[in-house]
């Protein structure tokens, strides 16, 4: 598919809006921008993940492990990438 897009440039509301055109299709196209370490997640799901980690740290504070640690949010951050996205 082509498009030729002509943008008015005393036009603020047309600038942006050319904005939003062109970006929706850059993100249905672009597949070389994914680098396999990126995940994207939705608001709920990102609100779900906060939830589980809060139960981790939880849990984690009773086993007498620091849920504040580096190590600890990153084993976290491991096991979901891992579970959930494959990488």
């Amino acid at each position: 598919m082509k498009m030729t897009l002509v943008v008015d440039t005393e036009d603020p509301h047309g600038i942006r809006d050319a904005y939003k055109i062109i970006g929706h299709f850059f993100k249905r196209v672009d597949t070389m921008g994914s680098t396999g370490r990126e995940v994207k997640y939705s608001k709920i799901h990102f609100i779900k993940v906060l939830r589980t980690f809060a139960r981790e740290g939880k849990a984690a504070v009773d086993r007498g492990e620091d849920p504040a640690s580096l190590k600890f949010a990153k084993k976290f951050a491991d096991e979901i990438f891992i579970e959930k996205h494959g990488l």
